[in-house]
């Protein structure tokens, strides 16, 4: 009996504690609501469509010449040089003495030659023999050898000009015939002559801008590839330009110079780098960012060169043309 008794009293006591609310096993955690992740922002490289001057040109780089040119050099035979009288940029006559050779005894052996020329003449005079005749003949062919090895020995200019260019080498130096050892140019006729597969778009008459140095000058074209091959010259791409007014100075001779031809041009025009204009078979468009999107847009386009290109339509001043 006592046994059940306490039993009851347990049960008892277990309903009281569960009808106040009071229990041994932790209560359950309230459930939070899971956080709200924000997409990230796509932000685009973009590249803002400009007004501007596009020139789609061609440019081959040749050297300044002068249209009359002349060469200086010893033709008649092996010796040494005694002197060279000029020097680059200077201005000669026709005639004026470039350079000579060392003659040695030459110059007074020419000198006993002239005297024995007039002994046998006054000899002759005075006989009239064909033996005396015969003898003046003898002495006048030697003084005219002799004088034929002197001038020799002389280069003198070919031309009146401006010196274009002076071998340099010491008194002494052993020079072979027809080496050139000076140039005469007029310095009033430059041009530039390039030689380039380039050159069949200039045509003779073209304009064009001529660079020597950091200098830009206007220049035409005054022989072309099709001159060079309609005249059987061997350089089929021979191309020369003149300068039409203003010309660099004498001193550029022999410098590089560049010769550009603009094929097309077009002023206040829509211009953007051309690797922006994507295509899809005849399709030609850009990636636009506006109000906030990526859109596609058609576009028309006109000249184009190594780096840029026009846009005809499809785009305006300003617009935000997405690069990446």
């Amino acid at each position: 009996m006592k046994i059940r008794k306490i039993a009851a009293l347990s049960a008892a006591a277990l309903l009281t504690l569960s009808a106040s609310g009071c229990y041994f096993f932790p209560a359950e955690e309230e459930l939070l609501e899971p956080p709200t992740i924000a997409p990230d922002e796509v932000t685009y490289s973009t590249y803002t469509a400009k007004l501007k001057t596009i020139e789609n040109t061609v440019t081959v780089t040749g050297y300044l010449k002068s249209e009359t040119e002349k060469e200086c050099y010893f033709t008649d035979y092996t010796g040494q040089v005694k002197n060279i009288y000029v020097k680059a940029g200077d201005f000669v006559e026709e005639g004026d003495l470039i350079a000579e050779m060392n003659t040695g005894a030459l110059e007074y052996e020419l000198e006993i030659q002239n005297l024995k020329v007039k002994k046998a003449q006054l000899t002759y005079n005075a006989t009239g023999s064909q033996a005396d005749k015969l003898q003046l003949e003898i002495e006048q062919n030697t003084l005219a050898m002799y004088q034929a090895e002197y001038d020799g020995a002389k280069i003198l200019a070919p031309m009146s000009g401006q010196v274009s260019y002076v071998y340099d080498l010491e008194p002494g130096t052993e020079m072979d015939p027809y080496k050139v050892l000076a140039r005469v140019a007029d310095p009033e006729a430059l041009y530039v002559n390039a030689e380039f597969a380039e050159s069949i778009t200039f045509k003779k008459g073209d304009k064009v801008v001529i660079t020597v140095g950091d200098v830009d000058y206007q220049g035409t074209i005054s022989y072309s590839p099709t001159e060079a091959r309609e005249a059987g010259d061997e350089n089929g791409n021979a191309l020369y330009a003149s300068f039409d007014n203003e010309k660099p100075a004498f001193a550029y001779l022999g410098a590089l110079a560049d010769i550009k031809k603009v094929k097309a041009s077009s002023e206040n025009a829509i211009v953007i780098p051309k690797h922006l204009v994507k295509s899809d078979g005849d399709r030609s468009y850009v990636q636009v960012f506006a109000d906030g999107e990526k859109i596609e847009v058609d576009v028309v386009t006109g000249i184009t060169n190594a780096t840029e290109i026009e846009i005809i339509s499809g785009l305006k001043e300003g617009d935000q043309v997405i690069v990446k």
